[in-house]
Order: C-alpha cells, then sequence, then structure tokens
C-alpha cells in the first residue's frame, strides 16, 4: 500500500489493497481529519448506505467527529467492483442466485476494513490498537455480517443502525437469510451474539411503505417497517442467548425522533463510539 498523508479537515485517498486474495483492487476512501487531533484520536470506519454516496456520508459524519475529535474513514465500496447487495450489503461471501456458489475466505470483502484501519493506524502513527465501526442501512448489514464472520480483533465498538432485514443468527437457515452453508459452527454463533454491539434505532423510522424497504418473504417475516425488525431482532438474539447460556453481548439505543436518514442517528453512533 503506498504512503498515506491525511490532511486537516475532509479528504480522500486511494488505498490499494494488495493482499485482495487472488486481484488487487484499489478503493478511494473519504477521510474527516479533525483540527485539534491527539495520538491516540478514536479512529471509526464507517460503511456508507446502498446508494455507495460515501463522501455525502462522510460529510455527515463529520460535524460530530470534529465536536469528539474523532477521525473517520469511509470506504466507498463502488458498483464497479462490488456490484449488488452480494457483494457489498452480504460481503462477497457467496456469489448471486442462481450460483450461489461459497468463495474463499480470503476473496470476502470483510478483510478490506481491518487492512484499512492497519494501514491509516502506521501512516498518521496512531497509538490506537482499535477502531469503531459504524454502519447505517445496507452499511449496517454489512456490519453486521462482518461481526459474525470474522475475527474482528481490531473492532472494539460497532454500532448498526436502521437495518432494512437482519441476517439470522442461525446456522440452519442458509447464508446471507442465516448463517448456515458457509463453514461456521456453534462458536462462530456464541462469538457473534457476545459481540460489543450497539443496535441503534430511530423510531421514527417505521414506514411500511418506504420504497427501499426489503420485501422478500424472510424480511416480511421480521416485521412490517425497519424499526419493528430491529426490536423483533434483539428480543430474538436475547432469548437466543439465553437458551445458550450466555448474555447477549449487544445493546439497544433508541433515537426518539428520528427517522430512517436523519443526522440525529449519525450524531448519536458518533458519541456512542466515542470511547
Amino acid at each position: 500500500m503506498r504512503r498515506l498523508t491525511l490532511n486537516e479537515g475532509a479528504g480522500s485517498f486511494v488505498l490499494r489493497d494488495d493482499d485482495a486474495g487472488s486481484s488487487q483492487r484499489t478503493m478511494r476512501v473519504f477521510s474527516f481529519y479533525p483540527r485539534s487531533v491527539r495520538q491516540d484520536a478514536r479512529i471509526i470506519i464507517a460503511m456508507h448506505g446502498v446508494d455507495r454516496a460515501a463522501a455525502a456520508f462522510r460529510d455527515l459524519l463529520a460535524p460530530q467527529a470534529e465536536r469528539n475529535g474523532q477521525i473517520v474513514l469511509v470506504p466507498e465500496f463502488d458498483s464497479d467492483q462490488f456490484p449488488g447487495v452480494h457483494q457489498y450489503n452480504f460481503g462477497g461471501v457467496r456469489l448471486p442466485p442462481p450460483d450461489n456458489a461459497v468463495l474463499p475466505r480470503d476473496r470476502w470483502n470483510f478483510g478490506i476494513i481491518d487492512r484499512l484501519f492497519h494501514h491509516v493506524k502506521r501512516a498518521i502513527g496512531s497509538s490506537r490498537d482499535t477502531f469503531g465501526l459504524f454502519g447505517n442501512s445496507a452499511g449496517a448489514q454489512f456490519v453486521l455480517r462482518y461481526l459474525a464472520l470474522t475475527e474482528t480483533a481490531s473492532v472494539d465498538l460497532a454500532v448498526a443502525a436502521n437495518c432494512g432485514v437482519y441476517m439470522l443468527p442461525s446456522l440452519t437457515a442458509e447464508y446471507p437469510t442465516g448463517m448456515g452453508g458457509i463453514g461456521l459452527d456453534a462458536t462462530h454463533l456464541q462469538r457473534y451474539l457476545g459481540r460489543p454491539l450497539v443496535i441503534l434505532l430511530g423510531d421514527a423510522d417505521n414506514h411500511a411503505d418506504a420504497f427501499d424497504l426489503p420485501r422478500w418473504d424472510d424480511a416480511m417475516a421480521q416485521g412490517p417497517h425497519r424499526l419493528a425488525r430491529g426490536l423483533w431482532h434483539f428480543e430474538h438474539c436475547t432469548k437466543l442467548a439465553e437458551g445458550l447460556g450466555m448474555k447477549l453481548g449487544w445493546r439497544l439505543q433508541i433515537a426518539h425522533g428520528a427517522g430512517h436518514v436523519d443526522q440525529q442517528i449519525y450524531d448519536k453512533g458518533s458519541d456512542i463510539l466515542n470511547s
């Protein structure tokens, strides 16, 4: 990866991902570097929505990041290299139907996040060993699958906000609906349920007729809108963890008055990760 300098304020750089399995990829990363920054400044990697508008997402996160003294990195999963929900939301784990083939783990897209963090950490001389992970909507789907399917050794806290549909913590339901069919076992399931995670929901994200709300059968079974699905999923996972004799590592937070795309969600996510 090339030498990197982060300038104060909003910027971007190109990440050359030499470790992307058998191929090399480049992706643009949109950054925000606060005016007053310490060597141990919090680093947040944020996952944009289905619109792939990484620069705009960085701009929405920047005001609270400035107030909190946080460095923000938004990698752009462009639709040319990462087409469709299978390559972005679902992490490139399987080929889309009708093929459905499971790809080798070193080709899954989750590893980009860890490599980005370590690249930036070295470049700016950060003393931080861990980072915070944030995603809203499609980005939250990526975040949850990242937590479920990888070691996440460098993530100390994640926030998944306003998912449209949730991956079931089930080894019998095939991925991407559940966690089955991709070589995972009960230890992976328990590890996922124990992750430090905040499910963040806007209580005004309750429109059953939203144009971008997933409406396939498995999604509709979780509830009529995003708020209902988030509440159902958190309760479902709480009971599942109890049945496994463990405590769920997740927390639920409600942003009162916040809708699906809402500045309050972005500011609250930044505050939750400000540790």
